[in-house]
């Protein structure tokens, strides 16, 4: 196959591409109608406006053949909740079957993404599955909201859910569905969140089944196999353009909420050939808190990482791109965790930090597409009763989201959330946010100079400060980058660290830990600040009208214009003096 494969023509090498192009853009679509059905039937913000949730369509072998919706840190993943469900199953799936699974020692990530999956037949026979995994509220737990810092074991985190049928013959099997709802702090809020994730499954029922009476099931077939095969292809050309060797990456979660350790994840990555091998021999052993990654969530992260950097955006995101790659990880680790670890937060800063090592490998073999470090989580979750209702509720830290980092080409994003997620949580809005929760929010805006600075800056983390007014709520911080900012590349400076507090700037204020659960008062506030990316090249490269411009527009300030940027700006409209700023920078960069 050809260099050409992404330049000229869609699919070109398969055997039949109009087909198969047909084909697979229809399931891509089919994938974006589920989660439209999953937002406008689900009832929490945390679907309905933050997306917190991902669709996907597995074939009758149990692999991913197209998943476009939804939020990268799901990415494969639930392919492994589906081979849970034939692994314990067997051939007793039938038509008008439901299955539930959560467990991350069985193919999930943490406890509170709940994954559904309708099994799609076609005269008798299975075809395809459909899958949506969401994280939802509350799945019980020791704290409210199913993150818990102090938890050391899995059973403090939540009810664990193994592969489970919920639906036979199109019918709810209600002791088996309120055996799940009972052990939970919002069992109706979850019941009607787990039956927009089975309509959004019976969408794709339906669409597939269109499409099997158009092609035909051999048609289908035929053409599932053809588009696996392509994905392969594309990687195994993207890998074999790369230089053989071994290269290593080493990120670090600030601890584990246990300790004040730092836990180190290393990475070493073999390219040989057309195949890549990952290696996390040297990672952390797994630790009290939880941070550890199952293996389904640290296999999600390599695959993220490469296909973020190693393929064109166009490939194919199902199982025949994974076939290159090849994952090692040490059982009994930070990465690869024994049960019954606890694992609640690995989808957000360990999801990130693996990333992020993986990344730091790849940025010597392709230093043109990796970027710097994206922000880490920040918390937190809120949790008490509404005043207004009495009702339980609670709300996720959303809005206090961080910036990513720069690559060449590209100033990194402002406030658009952790590396893992690249973008696809997405901020509720603040006005619906008051009305859904007891709080008042009092700023969000851009925190100035919280962006790593370099030739291609990393983006900002905006601000956040709510009021709280129920009587006693309770705040979980889960998150990290407290120590460990933004990694910058290739001399970018690294981005700001993630900081909290309650009651800023009174006589009461406390600064918050990354992990810790807090008991607040009504009238409390909490603030949070998201660190910037990272920044990616020499601050003193960077193009000083784009200097000036970010200074006019309050991102950067004055001081760090001259002094991190060597850049003059000068009266009120701030005109770049381009002779002393090349005097400046030439000092600079003697010294």
């Amino acid at each position: 196959m050809s260099k050409s494969i992404y330049g000229k023509k869609e699919f070109e090498g398969a055997v039949d591409p109009i087909t198969l192009s047909v084909i697979y853009n229809r399931l891509l679509t089919i994938n974006q109608e589920m989660g439209v059905t999953m937002i406008n039937t689900s009832i929490s913000p945390i679907f309905a406006e933050v997306h917190d949730f991902s669709c996907a369509i597995c074939d009758w072998k149990n692999r991913i053949v197209a998943q476009i919706d939804g939020v990268p840190s799901h990415t494969a993943s639930a392919m492994e909740a589906v081979k849970a469900i034939s692994r314990e199953f067997g051939e007793d799936i039938n038509p008008g079957d439901v299955f539930v699974l959560n467990d991350p020692y069985l193919g999930g990530t943490h406890l509170p993404d709940i994954t559904i999956m309708k099994p799609i037949f076609w005269h008798g026979n299975l075809q395809f599955i459909a899958i949506n995994r969401a994280h939802h509220g509350d799945v019980g737990g020791m704290e409210p909201g199913s993150y818990a810092p102090g938890a050391t074991e899995l059973f403090h985190e939540g009810i664990r859910i193994p592969p489970l049928r919920i639906y036979s013959n199109e019918k709810p099997l209600k002791d088996v569905i309120n055996f799940i709802r009972i052990n939970t702090r919002m069992p109706d809020d979850l019941w009607v969140d787990m039956k927009a994730q089975i309509a959004s499954c019976k969408v794709a029922e339906k669409r597939i089944n269109e499409l099997l009476t158009k092609y035909g099931a051999e048609k289908i077939r035929n053409t599932v196999e053809d588009i696996h095969r392509y994905a392969e292809k594309r990687m195994r050309i993207e890998i074999e353009k790369l230089k053989d060797g071994t290269y290593s990456g080493e990120s670090f979660l600030d601890s584990d909420g246990f300790t004040d350790s730092p836990v180190p994840i290393r990475v070493a990555i073999t390219i040989k050939s057309d195949e890549a091998h990952v290696d996390f021999t040297g990672s952390a052993n797994q630790v009290t808190g939880f941070v550890n990654s199952p293996l389904a969530n640290t296999a999600t992260c390599v695959y993220v990482a490469f296909l973020t950097t190693v393929t064109t955006p166009d490939i194919p995101h199902n199982e025949g791109a994974y076939r290159p790659i090849h994952i090692s990880a040490p059982e009994g680790t930070v990465v690869n965790p024994s049960f019954p670890a606890p694992v609640a937060s690995c989808t957000l800063d360990t999801a990130c930090a693996i990333l992020e090592a993986c990344w730091i490998a790849l940025s010597k073999v392709l230093p043109e597409r990796v970027p710097a470090g994206w922000n880490r989580w920040n918390g937190p979750a809120i949790t008490g009763i509404d005043p207004r209702n009495g009702r339980f509720y609670v709300m996720f830290g959303f809005n206090g989201f961080g910036g990513a980092g720069g690559m060449p080409g590209m100033d990194g994003r402002h406030y658009i959330g952790d590396g893992i997620d690249l973008g696809g949580l997405i901020a509720p809005n603040i006005e619906t946010n008051e009305v859904n929760y007891p709080h008042i929010t009092e700023f969000n805006e851009f925190t100035k100079d919280s962006c790593g600075a370099g030739k291609f800056r990393g983006g900002c983390g905006a601000k956040y400060r709510i009021r709280m007014y129920d009587d006693n709520p309770n705040l979980v911080m889960f998150g990290d980058g407290k120590i460990h900012p933004p990694y910058g590349l290739f001399g970018g400076k690294p981005g700001s660290c993630n900081l909290a507090y309650i009651n800023e700037g009174l006589s009461d204020q406390r600064e918050l830990l990354s992990k810790e659960s807090v008991q607040c008062r009504k009238g409390d506030t909490y603030t949070s600040y998201p660190s910037g990316g990272g920044g990616w090249g020499d601050p003193l490269d960077r193009d000083p009208e784009m200097v000036r411009n970010d200074a006019r527009d309050e991102i950067i300030s004055l001081q760090s214009a001259r002094e991190t940027y060597g850049v003059v700006l000068e009266g009120e409209d701030l005109t770049v003096n381009l002779e002393e700023t090349r005097k400046l920078r030439d000092r600079k960069k003697r010294n």
